[in-house]
């Protein structure tokens, strides 16, 4: 690949980035959806992890809300 002027090592590390940047969210969202959270926190928290992942992903894991009890 360095004969084609392609820096291994940065393509990968560009890969390990990108590849964060769109599972951090994802396993935020799914972990989000094994809560047993209902109605308007259900949708704050995915309307946030939605429209600023990285963030909203980041806070979500910082502030772990509860589920609700039944």
């Amino acid at each position: 690949m360095e004969a084609l002027g392609i820096n291994t090592g940065l393509l990968l590390t560009q890969l390990l980035v990108v590849i964060f940047l769109l599972a951090f969210p994802i396993a935020t969202l799914v972990d989000l959806g094994r809560k047993r959270l209902t109605g308007t926190p259900l949708a704050i928290w995915a309307l946030i992890i939605c429209v600023i992942p990285v963030l909203g992903s980041l806070a979500y894991w910082i502030i772990k809300p509860a589920a609700e009890s039944r």
